[in-house]
């Protein structure tokens, strides 16, 4: 039974992310495309998943109200929603992310800024779209550590887009992410399906998403150092208190 109910929310998730896709299109085709319109439907998105899938967010912190970079350390991809539930936002995600099936195209509408890690061209050129959407008024996600970790802590972080935000004295805010069961992590050679279904079984879900204060350092390794150390504080926080998602 318990693995029946996740079936019925994995259909259901594909579902509400085709709905959403389709009145997107209708609105851009009604109003006109724009950045901030897909940010707010793609938040709309992800709080309508949030919702059905009893996914219990504790937040802590201010959330950037104007074009700041986020951020966090990787989990899962349910940060993604978890994230996005907060702020509207775009992503940067690994190329491979475009042949997913209905979440690639949901990705590729939505801002998503995709990359391809062993190609110093395409960091580049990511880098550049991400300056963009962030001259635009929207936040940018980033995984800095390149990959899901299944923690305690934080993996070391990726130079790049440090240096981007330090040069351009842009607005750096740490989250840190933390799902009260450690299970949730999705690393190695996980499979999705086999993973949402067993994550799924049981309800609700707890999480605790911080955003740590802004940073603007212009020194893009001194900004790296800076952000993880608040991340890594932020999720020694949550992981050692026992009381840190309501146990």
């Amino acid at each position: 039974m318990a693995r029946l109910k996740s079936f019925y929310k994995l259909f259901w998730v594909v579902e509400i992310t085709i709905l959403s896709l389709l009145r997107l299109g209708l609105a851009v085709a009604s109003s006109g495309w724009s950045p901030d319109l897909v940010a707010s439907r793609a938040r709309q998105w992800a709080g309508t998943l949030v919702k059905g899938l009893d996914i219990e967010i504790e937040q802590t912190g201010d959330i950037p109200e104007y074009g700041a970079l986020v951020i966090s350390n990787h989990r899962s991809y349910l940060d993604i929603i978890v994230i996005l539930s907060h702020l509207n936002a775009a992503f940067l995600a690994k190329k491979e992310l475009k042949s997913w099936p209905v979440f690639g195209l949901a990705a590729k509408q939505g801002n998503t800024v995709f990359v391809d890690r062993s190609s110093a061209e395409s960091r580049t050129m990511a880098r550049q779209a991400l300056a963009e959407r962030l001259a635009q008024g929207i936040s940018v996600v980033v995984f800095p550590e390149g990959t899901t970790s299944a923690g305690p802590g934080i993996l070391p972080f990726k130079n790049g887009i440090f240096h981007l935000a330090a040069t351009k004295d842009i607005p750096v805010v740490p989250v840190a992410i933390c799902y009260e069961n450690p299970k949730t992590a999705w690393i190695g050679d996980d499979l999705f399906l086999p993973h949402f279904l067993e994550m799924f079984k049981t309800s609700p879900l707890k999480t605790r998403l911080s955003f740590g204060p802004a940073l603007r350092i212009n020194d893009g390794d001194a900004l790296k150092t800076a952000a993880h150390t608040s991340i890594q504080r932020q999720l020694s926080r949550s992981e050692v208190s026992k009381n840190a998602l309501g146990h």
